[in-house]
């Protein structure tokens, strides 16, 4: 009985040893973990990245401005109001802006719309549309102080009739898109040929949707445009007063795909 009993205690002492031992306050007694094969893979992809590959690039950075914030469509207006309007302080081009940069960053840029609604500005301030330019001019400014951008897009819609100003591409209606070029400003030739550039691109992607360059010089134009602020500075006006609000998201939709084929992969 009593060789039984030893013979349980002695095992028992062996079992409970390694435990005991952990317990111990021995030099570097820690619990080693072998690493897996999927830490290891980990590890040598990470000593590749250092060495071998190239940081990233910036993305193309595009900054929305709407200097005729007001300006509308009237089927906009009617669908969202009940009147018909070409202009309008809510349901307008400036209150498009949000979904107009999703389309830009839907195709790997980077978009931002200046923060002012102008024709609100003019309003407080007593001055009528003629000021437009001259009111956004300071804000523009100042933003091009303290960021950088590749494409700057003032954004308005014609006046023209419906016939001029919408394309119907395998039975869907488009917009049509026009771009205004200053011819009195120093970066005359680089604005248009950026600003053609992206109508050659928006042609390629749907035939005819582009109208192509409108040159504005001499009296009773503005001539300018602001566009004296940066050589990538355009005007692009999206459909006119008739078009629809599915026919100017199409285009705008449009507009930042042949951007990020034209300008932004280069």
């Amino acid at each position: 009985m009593n060789k039984l009993r030893g013979f349980v205690l002695t095992i028992l002492f062996f079992f409970s040893l390694p435990i005991v031992i952990g317990f111990m306050p021995f030099p570097n007694n820690e619990k080693y973990v072998p690493a897996t094969p999927e830490e290891k893979i980990l590890y040598a992809s990470n000593d590749l990245v250092v060495s071998d590959v190239a940081p990233p690039k910036e993305p193309f950075k595009v900054l929305l401005l709407f200097t005729h914030s007001h300006e509308t469509y009237k089927p906009f207006l009617q669908n969202e109001k009940g009147m018909v309007a070409v202009y309008d302080d809510q349901s307008n081009l400036y209150s498009m802006h949000q979904l107009m940069e999703d389309y830009f960053r839907l195709n790997g840029m980077e978009a931002k719309t200046l923060d002012v609604d102008v024709m609100t500005v003019l309003k407080e301030n007593g001055k009528t549309i003629v000021d437009a330019y001259k009111t956004v001019r300071p804000y523009v400014a100042e933003e091009l102080k303290t960021n950088q951008y590749d494409l700057i897009l003032d954004i308005h819609r014609d006046s023209a009739s419906y016939k001029k100003t919408t394309i119907v591409h395998k039975d869907v209606s488009y917009a049509k898109a026009a771009f205004v070029i200053g011819a009195e400003n120093p970066n005359y030739k680089l604005n248009k040929s950026i600003a053609q550039t992206i109508s050659d691109s928006m042609n390629a992607i749907i035939p005819d949707i582009s109208r192509g360059i409108i040159e504005k010089k001499g009296s009773g134009v503005d001539g300018v445009y602001n566009q004296d602020l940066a050589k990538e500075f355009i005007l692009i006006e999206i459909g006119g007063i008739d078009n629809t609000e599915d026919e100017v998201y199409r285009t705008a939709a449009v507009l930042a795909q042949a951007v990020a084929n034209s300008l932004a992969k280069k």
